[in-house]
């Protein structure tokens, strides 16, 4: 391990510290949103699951898992953050998921699933290529014969961070400002990011307007193309058994915003 290099314990701690601040708010991100899909993704991951067991990465509040689990599915799933996790709990059917609290790309987990899954670009969460690699390593070594990897990930699309095109600041990086009202009239929600081509690390400053106070949370992020990915699938001994653009089975075109890739564990 180099000097620079950071254990799984202290990612795991800083992504706790860093993702416990969303957790009182991070329902209020999708309702109403494009990105609020997890009726679909629910549908998608039952049928693949076919009434066994699925096992969610970064499972958060359990967005995905508790409509999959309504689905006849044995939900469980990973998380850092115990501000996340208690939310989860807080809700009905949380008390049936069953919960591991760490570093998700260890998948230290005891059983073997038919689906593991990672949701709405949480395999960005992973800061590092190799801990992403990782990820998919050790999904495959949990994954019973035949079993998927399902990735849910944005597609890149770095002409949104060209210099002068959404800004008139004088940036020496490609920014990008966005905003939008998220979940309710009462909550507006600004992203700043700044993204570093050659490393693929987007940092990210989120600020949160609402009526019950104002917030500055600052988050790192590093993106994946998907033949990077399917890279990472082959090295876990993974075949590309699918991609489309959505839960809804979309074509992957040049122009999709969104992929859905799934990953099969050979039977032999």
């Amino acid at each position: 391990m180099t000097g620079t290099q950071k254990t799984s314990r202290q990612v795991q701690e800083e992504a706790a510290a860093e993702w416990d601040r969303y957790a009182d708010i991070w329902d209020s991100w999708t309702p109403n949103d494009r990105r609020d899909d997890a009726e679909e993704a629910a549908d998608f991951l039952a049928e693949l699951a076919n009434g066994g067991t699925a096992l969610e990465l970064g499972i958060g509040t359990g967005r995905v898992a508790l409509p999959l689990a309504e689905r006849g599915v044995k939900v469980s799933g990973i998380d850092a953050s115990p501000g996340m996790i208690r939310k989860l709990r807080e809700k009905e059917g949380g008390d049936k998921i069953g919960i591991y609290e760490g570093n998700f790309a260890d998948v230290d987990v005891k059983e073997d699933y038919d689906v593991i899954f990672i949701a709405l670009a949480t395999l960005f969460v992973l800061t590092t290529q190799e801990d992403q690699v990782r990820c998919f390593a050790n999904s495959a070594a949990h994954l019973n014969p035949g079993g998927r990897l399902v990735v849910q990930n944005i597609v890149p699309d770095l002409t949104n961070y060209q210099r002068g095109r959404y800004n008139d600041f004088d940036t020496t990086a490609p920014f990008r400002v966005s905003g939008r009202l998220a979940g309710h009239p009462s909550m507006a929600w600004f992203e700043m990011n700044t993204v570093d081509p050659t490393t693929q690390t987007i940092n990210r400053t989120d600020v949160i307007v609402s009526e019950k106070g104002n917030r500055i949370i600052a988050a790192t992020m590093r993106f994946a193309w998907p033949p990077e990915q399917d890279l990472m699938g082959r090295l876990a001994g993974l075949e590309l058994e699918g991609r489309w653009g959505g839960w809804h089975q979309e074509r992957f075109t040049f122009d999709s915003l969104n992929s859905v890739s799934v990953y099969r564990k050979p039977t032999e």
